[in-house]
């Protein structure tokens, strides 16, 4: 994928959900039927947790991993392991961590959830992507947490340096956000921005380590 198609993606993501608001609450509705059914369900609360926490395991092995092949290489050499272990130490901070779950979730538009929302049994009135509400103070619908944790793993395909990897990174990605979905704690463009949040920020990091985008 180059820069312009991705970019183009991105954009006309923007437009969709912005344009067609509807398609968010048309999605949500699927999985509503005077609650959020898959509430109860083992496999989608199993998502759910895993993901709420698989970051206090990985960050600190990425961490180690970097540290350790930036004091065993020389000045002179750059290995990739070095530079990669970089990489995804600062992916998951950076995105996850910082633009997703800091600044989206806790300082953008604060909107409502699907489960909040009038439409759903709730008492807070429904807003589109990119649209201010201020129904929510923090830990808000916009964007996704746990999506942006699944689509972490689209860094797979910078350390695999393999595109095959990359969309198995994405398709993770794409069933934590279904799973925040079908339980009413996300709108379907939650989930799409959480990946563009994520992807754009493995761009950018790729460009200044000089790793090489696997697409």
């Amino acid at each position: 994928m180059t820069i312009r198609s991705d970019l183009l993606l991105t954009i006309l993501s923007v437009i969709l959900f912005t344009t067609l608001p509807n398609l968010d609450l048309w999605v949500s509705s699927l999985f509503y039927d005077g609650t959020f059914f898959s509430k109860s369900s083992l496999f989608f609360g199993s998502i759910y947790w895993l993901f709420a926490y698989l970051h206090f395991a990985i960050l600190p092995i990425l961490i180690i991993l970097a540290i350790y092949f930036w004091m065993t290489t020389t000045d002179k050499s750059d290995p990739f392991q070095k530079r990669i272990y970089t990489f995804l130490s600062l992916s998951l901070i950076l995105g996850p961590g910082i633009l997703v779950n800091a600044l989206l979730k806790n300082n953008s538009i604060g909107r409502a959830r699907p489960s909040q929302i009038t439409e759903f049994g709730g008492q807070a009135d429904f807003t589109r992507a990119f649209e201010y509400s201020g129904a929510c103070d923090s830990n808000c619908s916009f964007v996704s947490g746990h999506a942006s944790m699944g689509f972490f793993f689209i860094g797979l395909g910078w350390l695999m340096q393999s595109k095959r990897w990359f969309y198995i990174g994405l398709g993770i990605g794409v069933i934590v956000g279904i799973t925040r979905i079908v339980q009413g704690g996300h709108f379907l463009s939650d989930t799409v921005f959480a990946l563009w949040a994520v992807y754009w920020v493995n761009m950018g990091l790729g460009k200044i380590l000089k790793i090489k985008s696997p697409i």
